[in-house]
């Protein structure tokens, strides 16, 4: 058997299952209404803890994944997880529950700034494998949805954390057997992959990442966001279809870290994260011209470049950053795209509220990120950019 190999898609396993975790509480809460009797606002409340959780549970998390371990930090991440699951399926009040979607979010805020970090460490191909563990995470979070309304209808809302739980769990075990000791496994990886720089082009690179992933991060959680109105506007289609044209636009889009993956293997990222901006703000443009239909594949492109950014953003950290501080380099990337979806939401619906639509919202998302392609510009170039140039 090949041990990076088995270990690499128990690792984008785990990504799938960080995503659908956190997004099995917003379609359990249709089926507790009725059995609870609470309106959806309140219950929706009570599951706003997981999300914080889920936001500033990363800096500690990226923290202990250097200072500790990150083969003990991830198994912590499976085993935490998937217990949190099934414990929160025997909540009998709204308060116990919301502890229980508070500790699956601690719990899953270990992926990212940890889970990254390894998957990165142990690639032979890193760019390739970021891509598709990006992908893996896009299924999760596709699938969630479909998966705990089918659960719950069958069985009930319980089963919907508890057969979960139990995948999360076996998961752990098979992590803990594979894993061995990570840092063989790194010794064995991708030393070529990573590079130095001065303190000036570091300093420089990773201000550029943090402003990326804040602004970058508000383009996402907007347009992932309000993406179902948005194609709702572009036809008068029924709810089921509607459903299904954001679904595939989502589907599509993912796609597209693949295509990535493999040119961070071949090109220069900083290049790369410069179209990527560049196509966001042209497609935003054009976004707020058109109407109806036309709308439609507008927002697909505008889709490939949004999330197309975050593999690059992951590369450029793994590439650039000690392994001593990965982890925590990872941690803060994330920590700011998350803490924008609060602003994302208030945006959304203050430009709608006063609007009726979203033409404001596509152009004040395009001078945010035109913010991007000036961050983007002001990198440093690296030692393999430089020759090509020359």
């Amino acid at each position: 058997m090949d041990k990076r190999k088995f270990h690499f898609q128990v690792m984008s396993l785990g990504h799938a299952l960080d995503h659908f975790f956190v997004l099995i509480f917003p379609t359990v809460v249709l089926v507790l209404q009725k059995e609870w009797g609470l309106s959806y606002a309140e219950l929706l409340k009570y599951g706003s803890l997981g999300v914080l959780a889920y936001g500033l549970g990363s800096l500690p998390s990226g923290w202990l994944g250097d200072r500790w371990s990150q083969r003990g930090m991830m198994n912590v991440y499976f085993y935490g997880m998937g217990l949190s699951a099934i414990l929160t399926a025997l909540a009998q009040t709204p308060e116990q529950l919301a502890a229980g979607v508070a500790a699956i979010g601690l719990f899953a805020s270990i992926y990212h700034p940890v889970g990254t970090a390894v998957v990165f460490s142990t690639a032979e191909k890193t760019g390739r494998a970021i891509a598709v563990n990006g992908v893996a995470g896009n299924i999760g979070l596709a699938s969630a949805a479909i998966v705990t309304a089918f659960i719950s209808e069958m069985i009930n809302w319980q089963a919907a954390f508890i057969i979960p739980g139990i995948v999360c769990v076996l998961s752990g075990f098979a992590y803990s057997w594979v894993s061995g000791d990570v840092s063989a496994i790194n010794r064995k990886g991708n030393g070529r992959d990573t590079e130095s720089l001065d303190r000036r082009s570091m300093i420089k690179l990773f201000m550029g990442i943090a402003v990326i992933a804040c602004l970058g991060g508000l383009v996402f959680q907007s347009m992932t966001t309000a993406l179902p109105k948005m194609v709702e506007s572009a036809f008068s289609g029924s709810l089921g279809q509607t459903g299904m044209v954001a679904t595939i636009i989502f589907v599509l889009a993912a796609t597209v870290q693949m295509v990535i993956g493999e040119l961070l293997d071949r090109v220069p990222a900083r290049s790369l994260l410069l179209v990527i901006a560049l196509g966001q703000v042209i497609f935003l443009i054009l976004a707020s011209m058109v109407s109806g239909m036309a709308l439609i594949p507008v927002l697909i492109c505008l889709m490939f470049f949004t999330f197309g950014q975050i593999p690059v953003n992951d590369w450029l950290i793994g590439h650039y950053a000690a392994d001593e501080w990965r982890s925590r380099f990872y941690a803060m990337k994330y920590t700011l795209g998350l803490s924008v979806a609060t602003v994302a939401y208030w945006l959304i619906a203050v430009v709608h509220d006063n609007t009726g639509e979203f033409t404001l919202l596509y152009l004040v998302l395009a001078a945010i990120m035109s913010l991007s392609v000036v961050a983007a510009w002001f990198m440093p170039k690296t030692r393999a950019q430089q020759a090509v140039i020359a």
